[in-house]
């Protein structure tokens, strides 16, 4: 910046001298002319002819005088008169010419010619006379000239005078003259020194410039000859002027080669040439950039050989100015091959890929096994309790005994692995709601009193909870949380002390639990492990305690699920102390219907009776709340709509169904609900879009929306959460999970209006992970299947839509076979029938067509894998309908 502003200064500085110089030497031609015409003006010598006539005109004033004095006869006229006539044009002279006007006209003169004139033209009519008038007048005539010679001597002198005075004026004139000429010349002299000077000075910052110019053209030249990215410089034709030795690499050509050729024809893959034709012209025409520009860009380029590979490319558009003036445009365009890179991402997706399917595999291999290994785990220890009571000796007792308590703990390992396949899905299934935690620590407690009895412990506990002790959050994970820990202490002390002690922090909602004991503790290396999966600090053979190691890793995500932290004090040989901080508001509300959270297996029993027991549970419903409710269901499948319709009436409600989320909307816009359940995937409108339609206008005003879906994906549940559903029930769903939201979240049917009053129980708003619902157990399971199917429809019309299904299916599994891609309308068909196998109780063909519906390309191991699943699933349904 400094540098061309130094060149604007010099250049503005030659230009005013340049000026300057010419405006000088203009005005020294100018006084040059003015001297030399003064010169020849002098050359002529005016001053002098003008002394000379006046000095002639007095000589000839005294010959004509001499001649009338010497004339005595008529023969001496003659001289008389041409004496006078020459004296007569010397007058003349004087009197007409420009010249002797300076004399005529001197204030002392004005009256001298005028006298010297009439004396003459009085002389004249002598001299013109007869010649003896003439010589008889003589004397007369010399007493005028003698008159006559006086005023002549005076111009004269006169004539002098002006002629000093003349000559004087031109002499000062001339030096003025002179003296400006010679100041123009000096100044014209000065001028060109400083020319000189800084002609000089500017020849030699040319050759600092040139210098520093070819430095710089080598600099560049060797930065773009060691650049490892390709560069090329384009001219606006498409013609390369610039080739550096990376483009000889990567393109395969040389730089004479490349040089002066069309770079389109190069290196441009045959494909992609028109676009850039297209771009090239609407560049030039219109100054319209696509690529230029636009920072680094992803193509693709042709080398020698015909290769296509990708490239990374930048392209910039450059002005070269020269002057001020702007000069050809040419483009600069750098390459880097990024084969090796795209390669390289390649693999990693490929190896990311294979690894989130390894992991959802396992995760779907120990979801699955956990519920395969529940099932005839229940049968048999079912079975154990069955035998127990058939008489057996006391040796058959043990035997029996020993059964039970290794399916017990066979249980336990099985439970631990689906929960912590739950937790690691980011799925929690609980719903916050109030409860006793005094009354809730206080039977964990009371059920832990046996076996600290039995290892010599004494077992304690306290509560500060502040004015009341009811709280809202999630009783089962609570539960779950504090029993595993003091399991723990219970379990690893032996003749010491077990503490539980429970306290508000102030007056937030934050609850802390301490849970300590003086049994061996824990060395400080393995207090960061003890949380890890699969993590047993005693593994040797030898071990007092058994277990899979993921008991604490299960509890610290539980407690993190829920919010809150975990943490561990402990010094080997004298004990542990475990913290455990959860948020739990406190609540003013009674928790008498909620502070004994019922256990998985007591609700699928209660949900058992109901189901078996139809009109019983509508009846003792209607006891219960004589004021049915009026409930919209909007399912698009007809099996599932129909079950929930059977267990909503059971529950002694009134129920109106809508196939699709049009009528859906329809329904809620004819009639008023108090609660209103929404199918998710659904043809044409789908449940998000009915709840947003059914909110904006203003369809059902404080009447909550929650969604029946079999997407299970936290950011599938935050989503529906954010179209205005107030809760999201995965299926399948259980009626008690029905009556449990009913319970939580219908208005209540006072008023049949547009403005519904008060839910029965104040509505918390909560995370999408806290409104899925706990997985059904074994037992409810097994009562989702085709035979409590066939229960709840009728044989008949059962049977009909078990052979539709199964149509559906084969139909289904036919268009997976022939298809390279999955379609929408497939992914669409997979859900529906994914819906109706859950129901039907065929828990993993639900979770392969669930897989086909979030499946990459066409599906093809989770295709595999659905095959297998439904040729399973198959011969069931076909042993029912040929029964």
């Amino acid at each position: 910046m400094k540098l061309r502003s130094n060149s604007f200064f010099s250049r503005g500085v030659l230009i005013a001298i340049a000026v300057v110089v010419a405006l000088l030497a203009v005005q020294s031609v100018r006084l040059g002319r003015e001297v030399l015409f003064r010169l020849d003006g002098l050359s002529t010598a005016a001053t002098d002819s003008l002394q000379w006539t006046l000095s002639q005109a007095e000589i000839e004033h005294l010959k004509l005088e001499n001649a009338v004095l010497a004339a005595e006869t008529v023969e001496d006229l003659a001289q008389v008169r041409r004496k006078f006539d020459i004296l007569f044009s010397r007058i003349m002279t004087i009197r007409e010419s420009r010249t002797f006007a300076p004399v005529r006209n001197a204030p002392d003169n004005a009256g001298i010619m005028p006298r010297v004139q009439q004396r003459i033209d009085y002389l004249i009519t002598y001299i013109d006379g007869p010649d003896e008038a003439l010589l008889f007048g003589l004397p007369r005539v010399s007493e005028i000239l003698e008159e006559n010679r006086t005023d002549l001597r005076n111009l004269a002198l006169a004539g002098l005078t002006e002629h000093a005075r003349a000559s004087e004026e031109k002499r000062l004139n001339f030096f003025d003259l002179l003296s400006r000429l010679a100041i123009v010349v000096l100044a014209l002299l000065v001028a060109l020194t400083m020319t000189t000077l800084m002609m000089g000075r500017l020849y030699q910052r040319g050759k600092r410039l040139a210098e520093r110019t070819r430095e710089a053209v080598a600099r560049m030249r060797a930065m773009v000859t060691s650049s490892l990215d390709a560069i090329l410089v384009v001219d606006s034709d498409g013609k390369i002027q610039e080739f550096n030795g990376a483009a000889e690499a990567i393109f395969g050509y040389s730089r004479a080669e490349a040089t002066g050729a069309n770079m389109a024809d190069l290196i441009v893959p045959d494909h992609l040439r028109e676009a850039h034709a297209e771009g090239m012209e609407r560049f030039r025409t219109s100054g319209q950039e696509t690529v230029i520009g636009k920072g680094r860009i992803q193509l693709e380029a042709k080398r020698k050989s015909g290769e296509v590979f990708p490239v990374e490319l930048s392209i910039t558009a450059s002005k070269p100015a020269e002057d001020g003036e702007e000069g050809e445009t040419v483009f600069v365009s750098y390459l880097r091959d990024i084969s090796d890179r795209i390669a390289a991402e390649r693999e990693l997706r490929n190896a990311r890929d294979k690894a989130l399917a390894g992991e959802r595999a396992k995760a779907e291999l120990l979801t699955v096994m956990s519920h395969e290994m529940r099932t005839p785990l229940t049968g048999v220890l079912g079975a154990v309790d069955l035998l127990s009571d058939s008489g057996l000796s006391a040796e058959q007792s043990g035997y029996v005994t020993m059964i039970r308590q290794s399916g017990d703990r066979l249980m336990g390992h099985v439970n631990d692995v689906l929960q912590l396949s739950n937790l690691e899905s980011s799925v929690d299934n609980e719903n916050r709601r109030i409860f006793d935690l005094a009354k809730l620590v206080g039977e964990l407690v009371k059920s832990q009193q046996t076996a600290a009895r039995q290892a010599g412990n004494e077992l304690s506990w306290s509560c500060n909870l502040g004015p009341t002790n009811n709280v809202l959050g999630r009783p089962l994970a609570v539960q779950r949380v504090l029993q595993k820990i003091l399991q723990n202490a219970v379990d690893f002390t032996r003749d010491g002390a077990v503490a539980v002690e429970v306290q508000r922090l102030g007056s937030s909602d934050r609850v802390e639990i301490s849970i300590a004991d003086t049994g061996k503790g824990i060395a400080e290396d393995d207090l960061d492990r003890i949380f890890e999966d699969f993590i047993r600090l005693d593994a040797s053979y030898s071990r007092s305690s058994e277990g899979t190691g993921l008991g604490l890793a299960i509890t610290r995500r539980t407690v993190e699920a829920m919010g809150g932290d975990i943490s561990c004090e402990s010094e080997l040989g004298e004990g542990s102390l475990f913290t455990i901080s959860l948020p739990l508001p406190a609540s003013g509300q009674s928790a008498s219907n909620t502070t004994a959270p019922a256990a998985p297996a007591a609700a699928a029993d209660t949900d058992d009776a109901v189901q078996k027991e139809p009109q019983a549970a509508a009846s003792v419903a209607e006891q219960q709340d004589p004021q049915a409710l009026d409930i919209l269901v909007v399912e698009d499948n007809e099996i599932n709509r129909i079950l929930v319709e059977k267990m909503l009436r059971n529950l002694g409600h009134r129920v109106t169904l809508a196939p699709g989320g049009a009528e859906g909307v329809a329904a809620a816009r004819a009639k008023d609900f108090n609660l209103i359940f929404m199918d998710i995937s659904m043809p044409g409108v789908d449940g998000i879009e009915a709840t947003r339609q059914i909110r904006s206008g203003h369809l059902a005003d404080g009447v909550d929306i929650v969604a029946l879906t079999a997407h299970v994906a936290p950011q599938d549940h935050a989503r529906i959460l954010a179209a205005g559903m107030a809760e999201v029930v995965t299926k399948p769903v259980h009626k008690s999970t029905l009556a449990d939201v009913i319970d939580r979240r219908a208005t209540l049917p006072l008023v049949r209006s547009r403005r519904p009053v008060a839910k029965a129980l104040p509505t918390t708003k909560l995370t999408a992970a806290a409104q899925t619902p706990e997985p059904a157990p074994a037992a409810a399971r097994e009562l989702s299947d085709i035979e409590q199917f066939f229960d709840a429809l009728g044989r008949d019309r059962g049977v009909e839509f078990l052979a539709e299904y199964k149509g559906d299916m084969e139909q289904l599994l036919a268009d997976l076979h022939s298809c390279e891609d999955l379609s929408d309308p497939l992914r669409a068909e997979a859900h529906r029938l994914a819906g109706s196998a859950a129901v039907l109780g065929f828990g993993a063909l639900r979770h392969a067509l669930l897989d086909i519906e979030n499946a990459d390309g066409n599906g093809g191991t989770d295709l595999m894998r659905l095959q297998a699943e439904w040729d399973e699933a198959q011969g069931e349904i076909t042993s029912h309908l040929a029964a």
